[in-house]
């Protein structure tokens, strides 16, 4: 692919394969032996080889019976760590939500065992009939939460209002949506608030309580040619009506509606093909109070931001108490945060907001608010998940009283999609480690102890004995133009305790590439990797140039190739 050149020097070269957890194929690298930087520059001291197979000679054990260690040739040692066990039981778990009629956790599954269905679930350990993960579904076992907006989809689940047990999600088999009553007292099943027929599909939806709508994504499939679907913004009525009023429309592409706290302005994003969310959008207002002055044309609402047309603008929000209007732009070259009406981001960092994959799908959310008032938003920091929360107080000037706290206060190494409990002190979110698989955490803020894993993706277990923990590296490479650059990854060391390798130099590394052009790679438990770290081989799981979390210059790297 194109991408290789911007992750690699002209020494490498594609020889091997590499596995996925679903026994896929994934392409592979061999390097030649070369040094690589521990990020922010600090040299490993290490060198990664490949040694041939002439060179490989026979096991040897050492040491006494209790503690034996075996000597041999990287690549050919044995591990727990099989292909069958790491295929069986797991589940994907995302999509954190907070009822804001019970207070209760919810969250949706991804069950590969169930054909890749996805179920809406709630946290309920003490449930007669639970799963291993202390939940019980939600949403009926013949449905499946999933909706097909932008195709990526995402934003499928929407809350009705406070003191409201209703849940609208997206029916993935026919994209209508659908009201469910939780705990009706006549076990009614879900009912369609949307018309039949596969024209429509909705997604990343926000409840208006004036009006008892929800505003939404809709994509109109009239025209099922890609470029004749229609994207807008619409208020859904959900009193069975199946009626629906155009709020936004005339771009190619919208998402991240939200209604201001008193419901007379909407916010949203919105742009034009060829760009993509991470390229150019826009941040318009629209009036719904006035009536006689409504017009759903977008061209006429108010610009907020990315009046230059290369500017990324994404994930707006209103601040529930002022009613401020903030977002995030890249405009300073870091997606960093920003409220409506002042030049400067709140929070000046030369880091990213937003999260890992900003843009991708719809419904995502990089920061919040507090009951207090506080703002909360997470960014990445040589591998590690940093949590701030600052006092935004000030409608004038930069966050004050900045906190910052991560796993030296008991949070993971890794998380985000973070959801506050109706007190603002527990904060929920996914998270996990090289040696721990996708978890529901709870936190609290004041007490700052260790987070409690409430639900695990995986029942996999395996000894650190056999977990290689990533280190982050940096090495040298160039641009289309020849010009020196450098790019990012993780690399993941041999480790098996029950072996050693005395015989060669370095081990063969395997060098890995995450999905693109966006998005980066992840340093949680991923037994794809582990299969290969415990058999003795190493792994560079590569950032190249393009990924996110390293500012807009490296993002735009493979802008126009």
């Amino acid at each position: 692919q194109n991408e290789t050149s911007d992750i690699t020097s002209k020494s490498i070269f594609l020889i091997d394969s590499f596995c996925d957890m679903r026994g896929g194929i994934l392409a592979a690298l061999v390097i030649p032996s070369r040094s690589f930087l521990l990020s922010p520059r600090k040299s490993l001291g290490l060198t990664f080889g490949l040694t041939s197979a002439e060179a490989s000679v026979g096991r040897r054990t050492l040491g006494s019976v209790c503690n034996m260690v075996t000597d041999s040739p990287f690549g050919t040692w044995t591990s727990p760590i099989t292909s069958k066990a790491i295929t069986a039981g797991s589940v994907g778990i995302g999509s954190l939500h907070i009822d804001p009629s019970s207070g209760d956790l919810l969250w949706i599954e991804g069950r590969p065992q169930e054909g890749g269905r996805y179920v809406i679930c709630k946290y309920d350990p003490d449930a007669r009939i639970s799963s291993e993960r202390g939940a019980v579904d939600v949403s009926p076992k013949e449905s499946n939460v999933r909706t097909r907006v932008h195709e990526y989809g995402g934003g499928a689940v929407t809350f009705g209002g406070k003191g409201s047990k209703e849940i609208y999600y997206s029916e993935f088999a026919t994209q209508r949506l659908m009201k469910l009553v939780q705990d009706s007292p006549d076990g009614s099943e879900p009912t369609p608030v949307t018309p039949d027929g596969n024209r429509f599909r909705f997604a990343d939806g926000v409840w208006e309580p004036s009006t008892l709508r929800l505003m939404m994504v809709r994509e109109d499939h009239l025209e099922p040619h890609p470029k004749d679907v229609v994207n807008q913004i619409v208020a859904v009525s959900v009193d069975g009506s199946e009626s629906m009023e155009v709020l936004a429309t005339g771009n190619d592409f919208y998402a991240a509606p939200r209604p201001s706290p008193d419901g007379t302005k909407l916010a949203y994003i919105t742009w034009n093909h060829p760009n993509m969310p991470w390229d150019a959008t826009e941040l318009r207002v629209t009036q719904l109070a006035d009536a006689g002055a409504f017009t759903d044309e977008t061209d006429k609402h108010d610009l907020i931001a990315g009046e230059d047309g290369d500017t990324s603008i994404i994930q707006p929000l209103w601040h529930p108490q002022t009613s401020d209007l903030y977002y995030i732009s890249d405009q300073s070259g870091y997606w960093n945060i920003y409220r409506n009406g002042t030049s400067a981001s709140i929070l000046p960092l030369n880091f990213d907001f937003g999260g890992r994959a900003p843009g991708w799908q719809l419904g995502q959310q990089g920061y919040g608010f507090l009951p207090d008032g506080k703002i909360y938003a997470t960014y990445t920091k040589d591998g590690e998940t940093k949590l701030i929360v600052a006092s935004v107080a000030d409608s004038d000037g930069p966050a004050t009283n900045i906190e910052e706290y991560g796993t030296e206060h008991g949070l993971p190494p890794q998380f985000g999609g973070i959801v506050p409990s109706a007190s603002g002190d527990t904060l929920y979110f996914i998270g996990g480690s090289s040696s721990i698989p996708t978890s529901v955490y709870s936190w609290s803020l004041s007490q700052c102890g260790p987070a409690i894993q409430l639900a695990s993706s995986s029942s996999l277990k395996f000894s650190d004995n056999v977990i290689s923990v990533p280190r982050q590296v940096e090495f040298p490479t160039t641009d289309s133009e020849g010009k020196a650059k450098t790019a990012f990854g993780y690399y993941y060391p041999p480790q098996n305790k029950a072996y050693q390798c005395t015989m060669e130099k370095a081990p063969p590394l395997l060098v890995k590439a995450h999905g693109g052009p966006t998005a980066c790679t992840s340093t949680s438990f991923n037994p794809a990797i582990q299969f290969w770290t415990s058999r003795g081989f190493a792994v560079l799981d590569v950032d190249y140039g393009g990924s996110t979390g390293y500012g807009r210059e490296y993002r735009r790297r493979l802008r126009n190739r």
